[in-house]
């Protein structure tokens, strides 16, 4: 019922935060009270201030979508379908199962109104890079215009047929795609950068400094934690309740499959420290936990051998779908200023990197502390004058705008096929449950495992190459 949804969603809420607070969120909270240690009590930039908040507005919309879309998904059949105004531009082909169709396309209503706005915001930025080029207000300001955009284009797409979304819906799948792929290559990233900073705040040589010993505690629970799921997994997902008969053996493979590859990369990781000093111990448990996620998440789409799913239809596996949907849109918001700090980076995409962001280019400056950075004076001139609505800020922005916006247009994607079971069929009250997703997270899982991998090994084999992680 709904209080059992709600209570699912708030359930998933919570764990997500945990999820998160083990492992990205934890770089950015230290990071920014490191800075807030060594810099004393000043306040933030103003450009700081404004960057922000801008995302957080931006965060907010895209959160405000997925609930409305998630909530009440189940219920467009029924809510709009009757309406005289809705029903013509909903209903859809007779050839399509109605109920499941006409949610899944209201689903992907959604998601193309939020992906449009994002265009429409990215494709006037392109190349902005600096507080100072007057195309930022599009990204930081002008929000009266940006908001009555957003809400006009939620109310149009109900007026446009549901073929046209569906059609749309493979276009979305491969965009959800594309945003997994850059996922892991930017996580990979990251856990690196991670280790490699928190090994110089102490120094190389001083293994008893506190970021050593967070490193060892993090690598510690991440390890046991991989290693704890791979138990539950076999307990859950190894028989089957509801037909005993049926094999299992395919799930068990991706179980041990997975065991046997994070164990390898863990071991690797210390011998490859030789040629790659930034890998280690911290970025193979990190991936480890990663990957064993991915695996549990996949496995709980399949309802062949699943006990949990068979347990109970309202309890764990509600909240198991939940964590699944929240990390999805926590990771598309948080990759989203990643993969865009990532394109920009030594100014090589999209537009030359001016001289005053040369800072916003170095890949050891953590995204909260790059944003700390001392900018320029505020253009008095300008503020004046009153000759803009937006604040008159100058320096670097510390990120590629045109694509956070691109790249949150691509996390919407990602979420939304989620939502429809990657643009499959599916029953009523049903989260990320289907074959097609099934695979594709276990796919998922082998990329992480093969890229972290080769990026290891890379070095050792490539010798005539150069490569800087």
């Amino acid at each position: 019922g709904g209080w059992s949804r709600m209570s699912g969603l708030l359930g998933s809420f919570a764990a997500c935060i945990a999820c998160q607070a083990c492992t990205c969120v934890s770089s950015s909270i230290c990071t920014f009270l490191c800075g807030k240690l060594c810099s004393g009590n000043d306040s933030p930039k103003q450009e700081t201030v404004v960057s922000r908040t801008s995302r957080l507005t931006y965060f907010f919309l895209f959160l405000v979508v997925v609930l409305a879309t998630w909530i009440f998904r189940d219920k467009a059949p029924e809510s709009f379908t009757g309406n005289d105004i809705f029903s013509k531009s909903l209903n859809c082909p007779s050839d399509t199962k109605s109920n499941g169709c006409v949610a899944r396309a209201f689903v992907l209503r959604l998601c193309f109104a939020t992906s449009v706005f994002h265009l429409t915001l990215g494709l006037p930025t392109i190349g902005v890079n600096d507080y100072s080029n007057p195309r930022v207000a599009f990204h930081t300001a002008l929000w009266p215009i940006k908001l009555a955009w957003w809400a006009i284009l939620h109310f149009i797409v109900f007026l446009i047929p549901s073929s046209f979304f569906l059609g749309f819906g493979w276009l979305a799948l491969i965009f959800g795609i594309l945003f997994i792929l850059v996922q892991i290559i930017l996580y990979i990233e990251w856990v690196y950068q991670l280790n490699e900073d928190w090994i110089a705040r102490d120094g190389a040589e001083n293994i008893s400094g506190p970021f050593h010993i967070a490193i060892m505690i993090i690598s510690f629970i991440c390890f046991g934690g991989s290693v704890t799921l791979t138990a539950f997994m076999f307990k859950w997902f190894g028989t089957s309740s509801t037909q005993p008969e049926e094999s299992c053996g395919l799930y068990l493979f991706f179980i041990s499959w997975n065991l046997i590859m994070f164990v390898f990369l863990t071991i690797l990781s210390f011998r490859a420290t030789e040629w790659v000093p930034s890998t280690g111990l911290l970025p193979s448990t990190l991936v480890a936990i990663f990957m064993t996620f991915k695996v549990l998440n996949a496995l709980y789409s399949q309802n062949t051998c699943n006990s949990i799913s068979a347990a109970s239809s309202t309890g764990p596996p509600e909240v198991i779908g939940g964590i699944s949907i929240i990390i999805a849109v926590v990771l598309a918001a948080y990759n989203s200023v990643w993969i865009s700090k990532g394109m920009d980076r030594d100014g090589q995409f999209w537009g030359p990197t001016h001289d005053s962001g040369a800072q916003s280019n170095d890949r050891s400056v953590p995204l909260v502390e790059l944003e700390a950075q001392p900018t320029n004076h505020m253009n008095t001139d300008t503020v004046e004058h009153g000759e803009s609505e937006a604040p008159a800020l100058s320096g670097p922005v510390g990120y590629n705008v045109a694509f956070f916006h691109f790249a949150v247009a691509f996390g919407m994607c990602y979420v939304a096929m989620q939502l429809t079971n990657w643009n499959t069929e599916y029953t009523v009250n049903s989260i990320d449950k289907s074959t097609t997703s099934m695979w594709i997270k276990i796919v998922d899982s082998w990329i992480l495992s093969l890229m972290y991998g080769w990026s290891m090994i890379a070095p050792k084999v490539l010798t005539n190459r150069q490569f800087e992680y």
